[in-house]
């Protein structure tokens, strides 16, 4: 039922004049089905505040022909860092945590790690750095660096997992000194939430963010998450050019470990109240959720990084270095972004492998921005 009330209301607030001008965009989705590009997926576009588009498209299981749905749940991996980031700096106007302050005030088992050539870090990277993949840790696509493929962690606690990495992994730069994109870091910087909000991430997530903004089919992908979901999308990848169904992955017990920055459930209404939050700097439904100070800290850049220092990505920026537009993408086929500049928000969900289907995602956020730019 609360699906169906959650549709209901987004019906609601679509102007049927806007709705009418994104042919464009149905056109490329029902392409992309018809042509097995994509499995099936939503679509949701918020223009000046007001939704103008929330469109679902082919399938959530091609087998069975079970359609997708405008608020169906999907995990939307990467996409849930920067969401994540945003937890972290609730946390911290609550005084919880010091985000730039050493993790070793919360980790300290991360006191005595090394470089790979034996040196000592002249410091211990700050909860930014992790967020913005300049801490210097491991790098994903090096050897260990998605440790959530691992045997090894299955039924282990982020913790486990966080000490481990902490004792025989070593660093690969120094903190501060160079940009690589790291999973690991993010389990890294949600332990240090953890110990800081003394509350499971699942937890933290919830009290910070998710609850505040009424977002209620939001959270880490676990046991007791599935069970209240139910049946979750099929997710698929591309073999040969067209769609093929993925081997099932391994579900989590709760509390147990998995990817921090990438097995968070949500849906497009739910990513919408997150994003419009952002867009209304820190305000929601008359409550301040961030302050507006705060919402600037978050999407500033972390040099040397292309990341915000919340985790988000920067698409876009002015000359002083402002975030004109900024957004994250996610390997299950997931992508969002907000524009500062032409005050568009678009989430864009899917289930089919997100290197797969690149072509899709930027020729379908360009017809977007060509359809908003019609009505300007």
């Amino acid at each position: 039922m609360k699906w169906i009330v959650t549709a209901l209301l987004v019906l609601l607030l679509i102007s049927p004049a806007l709705a009418a001008d994104f042919g464009a965009v149905r056109e490329v989705l029902d392409d992309a089905v018809a042509l097995r590009k994509v499995a099936g997926g939503s679509v949701m576009v918020i223009h000046q505040g007001k939704v103008v588009l929330s469109q679902r498209f082919g399938y959530a299981d091609v087998a069975s022909k079970t359609p997708f749905r405008v608020d169906t749940p999907v995990v939307i991996a990467s996409v849930g860092k920067p969401l994540l980031g945003t937890a972290a700096y609730r946390l911290a106007e609550q005084k919880k945590i010091d985000l730039t302050a050493p993790i070793t005030n919360y980790l300290p088992e991360f006191a005595d790690v090394k470089l790979e050539s034996g040196e000592r870090l002249t410091r211990p990277p700050t909860m930014i750095e992790l967020m913005a993949h300049t801490s210097g840790i491991r790098y994903s696509e090096s050897t260990g660096g998605r440790p959530w493929l691992a045997k090894w962690t299955g039924g282990k606690t982020l913790a486990d997992v966080v000490k481990k990495y902490a004792r025989e992994y070593p660093f690969e730069a120094q903190p501060g000194k160079r940009y690589a994109y790291s999973g690991i870091g993010w389990d890294v910087a949600a332990r240090v939430l953890e110990v800081a909000a003394k509350q499971p991430r699942n937890e933290f997530l919830t009290s910070a963010i998710t609850k505040p903004l009424g977002m209620e089919h939001t959270y880490f992908r676990d046991a007791t998450s599935l069970k209240r979901i139910g049946k979750m999308p099929t997710r698929y990848y591309h073999k040969d050019g067209k769609i093929a169904k993925s081997r099932d992955r391994r579900v989590p017990p709760t509390n147990t470990y998995s990817s921090s920055g990438g097995s968070i459930i949500s849906t497009a209404p739910d990513l919408a109240r997150w994003l419009l939050m952002i867009r209304a700097k820190g305000k929601h439904e008359g409550k301040t959720i961030l302050s507006s100070d705060t919402i600037a800290e978050m999407l500033s850049p972390q040099k040397p990084s292309s990341k915000s220092r919340a985790g988000f990505s920067i698409r876009k920026k002015s000359k002083s270095g402002k975030a004109l537009v900024i957004g994250h993408t996610g390997s299950s086929g997931t992508n969002i972004w907000l524009d500062f500049e032409k005050d568009v928000i678009g989430i864009m969900l899917t289930q089919t492998r997100g290197k797969d289907i690149k072509p899709f995602r930027v020729d379908l956020e360009k017809r977007v921005n060509h359809c908003i730019d019609a009505l300007r």
